[in-house]
């Protein structure tokens, strides 16, 4: 009976060389893998996440091919398609992070991870406040915030802090220490009418610091409410060239017309030197990474190596008598910790456009283009090619804004300046995805202190530079409003 060719061993010759031919062909495929996974940007690990992306209409791509058709509860956490490996690794590690409780510390738990929060804070995580990568509901406690501030600058020209209560009113505190007060807000209502004689009313905050924990606030006190935006599509707009925001400066200067958009320019903690800033209401952070590192220690009073010191003023001893819970020599927040939660923000993915082919929505859409809208809320960006993660280069992106400063006017205004910024000053906000905000946030409050109660509202608001465009959506009738509305949740 023939013996089985694996009976016996081949001749060391053969041997050798089927040897070095299966580990040429495993060297291949290792290879190819490697190559298509981590260098060519539009590959990874789940290539066939790819095909609804090659089969959609260019016009429901509003994230290149970071857009995603999850258009669930769960839309805004969706990461972006067929991420390689090693981003996908990051990014879950980034999200079990953003979603982390930090606990105040104590003895037992020094050096421990996910301990640290205070000993003044806001809130006890990242998704506390973003909830579902969203906006969370400013109606509810403790979802909101109020920055404040006192007349003049600090060393790099951003807002002066206030000598005992810092830059951020903090109205929670741990076991031991009192909270810096609480915030009260009640809402003032502005009935108006179209001048088709539908009535309408806007409303505005008053806020109030009460019970002030560490003596008088001041009446010279200068405040902003603030609603925590969405995180999802930030890696994109942080994608966006220097070079191409200036240039859209140029041309607003050189216009002669109404919008005088222009960059913040602020400091960058990181790298130690003035940037452009893109991320917050008054774009005051120049990268996701700082602005991560910024709500870490701000809202919950965890330090990180950006920020290595508690955001406590000299005069409450307590608070900086209050020991590092981080292991010796290194932050509250850890360095490979915070960079996930940057690589996990930057890679969160943004939904599709829906509703392309509706009249009503086209409709719409030809009525933001033609009232002036597109001005500021700039539809058609490409992002560089230098940004560190491969995956954001060169991606046509639909964000529907310039990223620049505008002059809101006096009815938006907080009277806060904040480095370039003027107290009447904000941000464009990217529109993507504001169509799903019911359903994701469970609720429709829009601007930075969510005085808006719907998208109507938030138009209604605009004045300065985006006047002229307010009161042609007023002139509109009833039935080119509502398209216009509709054009805007179909993003």
């Amino acid at each position: 009976m023939p013996r089985s060719v694996f009976a016996t061993r081949p001749p060391g010759r053969l041997r050798r060389r089927l040897l070095a031919g299966l580990c040429g062909v495993s060297v291949l495929v290792l290879g190819y893998h490697f190559v298509s996974s981590r260098f060519v940007p539009a590959y990874g690990n789940r290539p066939e996440e790819m095909a609804p992306l090659r089969g959609a209409d260019p016009r429901a791509l509003l994230a290149g091919d970071l857009t995603h058709f999850r258009f669930g509860t769960r839309s805004y956490s969706q990461p972006a398609p067929n991420l390689p490996w090693q981003l996908e690794a990051a990014f879950n590690n980034g999200d079990g992070d953003f979603a982390r409780r930090f606990k105040p510390a104590d003895p037992a738990s020094h050096g421990v991870e996910g301990y640290g929060l205070g000993p003044l804070y806001n809130n006890v995580s990242c998704e506390s406040c973003h909830f579902r990568d969203g906006p969370s509901d400013p109606s509810q406690p403790g979802n909101a915030l109020v920055r404040i501030s006192v007349p003049g600058q600090d060393a790099h020209g951003g807002p002066r802090p206030h000598p005992v209560y810092g830059g951020q009113f903090a109205d929670r505190a741990v076991p031991g220490m009192a909270p810096a007060g609480r915030v009260d807000i009640s809402w003032i209502e502005l009935p108006d009418r179209y001048p088709d004689g539908q009535p309408f009313s806007l409303r505005r905050p008053q806020i109030r610091l009460t019970e002030p924990g560490y003596g008088e606030i001041g009446a010279e006190t200068m405040l902003s409410l603030r609603v925590p935006p969405g995180v999802f599509g930030l890696g994109l707009l942080e994608a966006v060239p220097d070079i191409t925001l200036r240039r859209w400066t140029q041309e607003n200067a050189q216009s002669g017309g109404a919008v005088r958009g222009h960059p913040n320019i602020v400091w960058d903690p990181a790298q130690r030197r003035m940037r452009i800033g893109r991320f917050g209401w008054k774009a005051e952070e120049s990268s996701v990474l700082n602005q991560s590192a910024g709500a870490a220690v701000n809202d919950m009073g965890v330090t990180s190596r950006i920020h290595p010191a508690e955001a406590c003023m000299a005069t409450i001893d307590a608070c900086r008598a209050t020991p590092p819970s981080g292991p010796a020599g290194q932050p509250e927040f850890r360095d490979q910790a915070i960079e996930d939660v940057a690589t996990y923000v930057q890679l969160l993915g943004v939904p599709g456009r829906a509703g392309i082919d509706d009249p009503q929505v086209l409709q719409g859409e030809a009525l933001f283009r033609g009232i002036g809208c597109i001005a500021c809320h700039r539809t058609d960006i490409l992002t560089g090619d230098d940004h560190p993660l491969r995956r954001l280069r060169n991606q046509r992106i639909h964000p529907y804004t310039d990223l620049l400063l505008h002059d809101m006017g006096e009815g938006l205004a907080d009277h806060r300046p904040s480095f370039a910024a003027s107290g009447q000053e904000w941000r464009t906000a990217p529109l993507w995805g504001i169509g799903l905000r019911q359903r994701v946030n469970g609720h429709t409050f829009f601007l930075h202190d969510g005085r808006a109660r719907g998208l109507e509202e938030a138009i209604l608001w605009h004045g300065g530079e985006a006047a002229g465009a307010s009161q042609a959506f007023r002139a509109l009738t009833a039935v080119d409003r509502a398209a216009l509305i509709r054009f805007l949740n179909s993003l």
